[in-house]
């Protein structure tokens, strides 16, 4: 009888040890996607976290327009390439995104986002002839997908799909932590959040979405969320000042126009971080209005946050997510 009490406590040392270990906190950050990374998981094993920045890495090499190795670049290089598995996939998404937003989320804006040159200080407004030509390369029927080869039918042609790369990123990034058996994760790349379960004692993860304008970056709300990607795009630190008149880095892609409106961000929820990252962004250039028409043939709807300068509005499945405001939410149904 001895012996068998022995074996249970030290069945339950062992239980005991082991829920220790896996309730441990490990965080890295680092740099990729031109933006500071930040994660944090509870588990037993720390190099998991290794391997997630890893994983990041390779994905900022596959799909930066800006590397000229990646698959994006050589594409745009080439006008046709067989490439890999992820990059298909991400493309696929990014097609996705455009039939989901009747062609506002584009992912060959390059050829319009070139004209501008949003990163850099010189620069002017694009004539008027310059960017007819940019959207008729921005047309969606010129990108092709065919197994695992990605065409451009014009030279000029720019896929970019800076619109959903940190969103898609994400997604793998939580795939890979759970597969390594983590339950509880934040994937931060740079604001675009990825809640992996709920926190380590069973809460849901509170997450602050900024204030536009508070000059100290304080909340204008806070959302409680497990196993969501929260993702958000704003006009209030990207843009550009040409005679004294403010351009943003959202473009009409029927147009090639600068969108600037009283709409300063847009927030996304949901599951799927491709589709919170392209959302959020299309919808800055749709307007509240435009937006609330789009996510009718979105199923299931995603939660959608807006702050304009006259106040918040949100769709009506956030009510209960979000927990604090710094003023009224005016909740909408989507009809």
């Amino acid at each position: 009888m001895r012996k068998y009490f022995t074996v249970a406590i030290l069945i339950c040392a062992g239980l005991l040890s082991l829920y220790m270990r896996e309730a441990e906190e490990f965080t890295h950050t680092g740099q990729a996607m031109n933006t500071i990374i930040r994660m944090t998981i509870y588990g037993h094993d720390e190099r998991v976290l290794d391997d997630a920045f890893t994983l990041l890495n390779e994905l900022d090499a596959t799909l930066s327009m800006y590397n000229p190795s990646s698959d994006i670049s050589r594409i745009n290089a080439t006008g046709s390439m067989n490439v890999q598995p992820t990059t298909v996939e991400a493309v696929n998404d990014s097609v996705r995104l455009h039939a989901l937003t009747a062609g506002v989320f584009n992912p060959l804006i390059g050829a319009v986002t070139g004209l501008w040159k949003i990163n850099r200080k010189e620069g002017s407004v694009p004539t008027p002839e310059s960017l007819d030509y940019a959207v008729k390369l921005a047309d969606i029927s010129n990108l092709t997908i065919s197994g695992d080869n990605i065409s451009l039918r014009h030279e000029g042609c720019v896929l970019d799909l800076g619109g959903i790369a940190k969103g898609y990123a994400s997604v793998k990034i939580a795939e890979l932590l759970r597969d390594r058996g983590i339950k509880s994760a934040i994937i931060d790349l740079g604001g675009n959040v990825y809640a992996v379960g709920a926190k380590n004692d069973g809460s849901k993860w509170r997450i602050g979405i900024r204030n536009p304008l508070d000059p100290y970056g304080m909340p204008a709300v806070v959302v409680d969320v497990a196993d969501s990607a929260v993702i958000t795009s704003g006009n209030y630190e990207r843009f550009k000042t040409i005679d004294g008149k403010k351009y943003s880095h959202f473009f009409d892609p029927s147009t090639g126009n600068s969108v600037m409106s009283d709409l300063l961000s847009v927030t996304v929820i949901t599951s799927d971080g491709s589709l919170a990252d392209g959302l959020a962004t299309a919808f800055m250039i749709t307007g509240v209005e435009r937006a609330f028409e789009l996510l009718k043939g979105i199923e299931p709807a995603p939660g959608v946050l807006f702050i304009t300068q006259s106040g918040i509005t949100a769709t009506s499945n956030l009510r209960g997510i979000i927990t604090k405001s710094a003023g009224t939410v005016n909740f909408r149904d989507i009809m």
